[in-house]
């Protein structure tokens, strides 16, 4: 069966790991693990979307929970609604960036973070001993569809004080038909921003890419660029907690570029500690040292991100996927939140994207995916491939000196291995990438 279960919830193929028993089972432990209260419910728009939404709203009224339906949302958009509207938590049906034949349940608990590991870890134990709680006639709960939480959504961002006159920047919107279809345009356009064009503009679970927003996927995007003057593209994931961008002449700058334009936002404005996890970029690490800010890693996963991120008290934190992080606005990865930061830093310097991607911190990464892994890995077959080099274990493999990394992890989303290697030069990364997918193969023999 093709199914992961993680920090990040319990994802799997539709009807070979993932169907309405399996939501069931984890939606009724879900609620038998949180405490007093409502729960919000909401999801992306994938077609089996609805179907398991229904039972997930079915189960956890006859768990006796009130419901609150959301609808078709952005992730951040549920988090932010359990917070303002002081619920206990809420389930979100989403496989986020994986392919449209996955489905998935990610957990949230009270004040719209997502659960921990120790949070999953005892969810998943009411799962695996199979005694489904049920109330009776009397005690069941209600259900009821909310269509104000995008509106909560934009409030929070227009009342953050971060929100600035954008206008005179163009954008091209690629939602990918996602959760973020009409509430990033919409800000976009109270921001002062022309949106010259939305691809995906629906919310009718017919996506228009695939659903990643990595560069091999943004052809379309940066076509549509080309047919304007200066104007740059804002493209998401479906779920709409990930940002990544296109530059004027049409070229995706890649998703780790998000996260660094957004640190430069915040810290110009507050200095404080940043937080990025073990597989992003060192160029955050650079900024924030340029910046006589403290940088703290963390495991990989949201959940794993924002706790380190409370634990230090940061201003900005985030993932190299396009998870940008800002607290003061909510403790959520959200493709809007980071559009207000990056879009505002580059109408106060009067920046071009292009020129603003040329300031940054050169780097140059490489990421492999080896599928359907399964194998063990000694860190000490690699410790020599960079020297004077130091090992993080917090999170799979990595080794680290001044200028290089290469980071060796299971996936928490996928049935894979990720690799991902970087150095300040790109034919030094191709042979540092090459060792390490070497040594990676005899581990596999």
């Amino acid at each position: 069966m093709n199914f992961v279960r993680s920090v990040s919830g319990y994802r799997g193929v539709v009807g070979d790991g993932f169907d309405p028993e399996v939501v069931v089972r984890y939606v009724n432990a879900f609620s038998e693990f949180l405490g007093d209260g409502s729960v919000c419910l909401g999801r992306d728009p994938r077609k089996t979307g609805e179907q398991f939404s229904k039972v997930a709203a079915g189960t956890l009224t006859a768990s006796g929970r009130d419901v609150f339906d959301l609808g078709v949302v952005p992730t951040p958009t549920v988090l932010i609604n359990v917070k303002k509207g002081k619920h206990a938590g809420a389930v979100i049906v989403t496989a986020s960036h994986n392919p449209e034949k996955w489905n998935a349940l990610k957990f949230v608990k009270e004040g719209g973070v997502f659960l921990n590991a120790k949070d999953v870890e005892k969810l998943f134990s009411i799962a695996d001993a199979g005694y489904l709680k049920w109330k009776g006639y009397a005690e069941k709960g209600f259900y009821e569809k909310d269509f104000s939480a995008e509106k909560k959504h934009l409030n929070v961002l227009i009342n953050s004080g971060w929100m600035e006159d954008c206008s005179g920047l163009n954008v091209v919107i690629d939602s990918a038909g996602g959760a973020s279809a009409e509430i990033l345009p919409e800000l976009c356009r109270k921001m002062g921003c022309t949106v010259k064009d939305v691809l995906g503009k629906d919310k009718s679970g017919k996506f228009t890419r695939d659903l990643e927003p990595i560069p091999e996927n943004l052809n379309d995007l940066s076509a549509r660029i080309k047919k304007f003057s200066n104007t740059i593209g804002l493209a998401t994931d479906t779920d709409g907690d990930r940002l990544a961008l296109v530059d004027e002449n049409g070229l995706p700058v890649g998703e780790e570029k998000t996260l660094q334009l957004a640190v430069l936002s915040v810290l110009e404005k507050q200095k404080g500690t940043v937080v990025a996890n073990v597989s992003t970029s060192s160029a955050v690490r650079i900024i924030a040292e340029k910046e006589k800010c403290r940088f703290v890693q963390s495991p990989v996963g949201e959940g794993k991100v924002v706790e380190k991120m409370i634990e230090n008290s940061a201003v900005i934190g985030g993932e190299g996927n396009g998870g940008v992080i800002f607290p003061e606005i909510h403790p959520a990865r959200d493709a809007q939140t980071a559009a207000v930061l990056v879009l505002g830093y580059l109408k106060r310097h009067k920046l071009t994207l292009k020129d603003a991607i040329k300031s940054l911190p050169k780097r140059y990464m490489l990421k492999k995916k080896i599928e359907n892994a399964d194998f063990r890995v000694d860190p000490s077959l690699f410790s020599d491939l960079l020297k004077n080099s130091e090992f993080i274990g917090i999170d799979g493999i990595k080794w680290q000196d001044e200028k290089s990394w290469f980071h060796i992890r299971k996936s928490g989303t996928e049935n894979a291995v990720r690799v991902i290697v970087e150095t300040d030069d790109e034919n030094e990364t191709q042979k540092l990438a090459k060792a390490v997918l070497e040594r990676l193969k005899k581990c596999a023999e």
